[in-house]
């Protein structure tokens, strides 16, 4: 019996953070729930929409469902004792079943995240037809007590490239809310833009980076969920805020800050995104560890991250310092 909501959620544009997990400097390597809430009291500070606990970044795949709980249980009281209601977004990373993307969809609402963000299996890329990963969706959103998000990200799963025609199939579904294109295809985010002014549904379509934020809003998109968020928050709010004001010169001069720190953290992976937050966030040495069998950062990758980094982490304190936040705070 589906258990989908009954009144449908619309997505809020806008920015949001694809939060890390931190981990205990001891054998066991349990979460260090300690950092993840004073990271999570920066962000709702910051301004921007909303976070996702326990994506690609989050290291989803090393968790379990207990952790995945407690982790967006702290989110979720954090925001709240900030004053801050921003949307609280939980992934299902690493789920290869129907089966255990509901469960993990219904943990989530159960501890009061608002969305549930899913990636499509991808053990068995050549039976994942588009009919097949349309029956998954359609299937996990009639059971999910929380709208679903689409994550269409191949690198991540076996090369499964979702097209524009399966995504507006999707769209028009009552619980899925909307798409984060990890894909980094700016000709998807407009054409379902386009084609979305004439479906009766909400659905937002996000990008994945802040690389090309402007170029996703130019042609309709409505925000990202990007890893630059977790050192540079209000950056990248600001720069999203500019361009919807039609401030588009001073907006591109952020967004240009912002896209060269990204890439620098793109080049060191998941190890450089954790040490640049750690070391940008002044948190304690153990936050850039990654679970094992994840490697050390390595002293090639911290000295690219210090060079990249530079610049708009003292950007980002300046705006601090001054007190900007995202009209998303103000807001609440």
């Amino acid at each position: 019996m589906p258990v989908a909501t009954s009144t449908p959620k619309t997505l809020p544009a806008g920015i949001y953070c694809p939060t890390l997990t931190f981990f205990q400097p001891t054998a066991e390597q349990d979460l260090d729930l300690e950092t993840h809430a004073r990271h999570m009291e920066f962000l709702a500070k910051s301004g921007i929409q909303g976070v996702v606990l326990q994506g690609s970044t989050g290291e989803a795949v090393a968790l379990d469902r207990d952790e995945r709980k407690q982790m967006i249980r702290v989110a979720k009281e954090t925001f709240s004792r900030i004053g801050n209601s921003g949307t609280i977004i939980a992934g299902t990373v690493g789920a290869q079943s129907t089966r255990e993307n509901i469960i993990l969809c219904k943990d989530a609402a159960e501890v009061g995240a608002d969305f549930a963000l899913i990636l499509p299996p991808s053990y068995f890329p050549a039976m994942m037809t588009p009919d097949a990963i349309q029956s998954f969706y359609e299937d996990v959103a009639d059971a999910s007590p929380i709208p679903v998000i689409i994550y269409s990200y191949p690198g991540v799963c076996s090369g499964i490239n979702m097209d524009t025609d399966l995504i507006l199939r999707l769209a028009v579904h009552p619980n899925i809310a909307g798409i984060k294109h990890t894909d980094h295809d700016v000709g998807k985010i407009a054409r379902e833009s386009a084609a979305l002014k004439g479906l009766q549904t909400s659905f937002t379509v996000l990008g994945g980076a802040t690389d090309y934020l402007l170029g996703g809003l130019s042609v309709g998109g409505k925000g990202a969920i990007t890893g630059m968020a977790n050192v540079a928050p209000r950056a990248c709010a600001k720069a999203f805020e500019l361009f919807q004001a039609g401030k588009t010169t001073e907006a591109l001069e952020i967004a240009g800050e912002v896209s060269k720190a990204e890439w620098g953290m793109g080049k060191g992976g998941i190890m450089g995104t954790k040490y640049a937050v750690q070391k940008c966030n002044n948190y304690p040495e153990s936050a850039a560890l990654g679970r094992k069998p994840l490697p050390l950062v390595s002293a090639a990758t911290k000295s690219h991250v210090d060079a990249a980094f530079e610049s708009i982490t003292a950007f980002e304190r300046q705006l601090e310092k001054q007190g900007w936040v995202g009209k998303s705070l103000v807001a609440n």
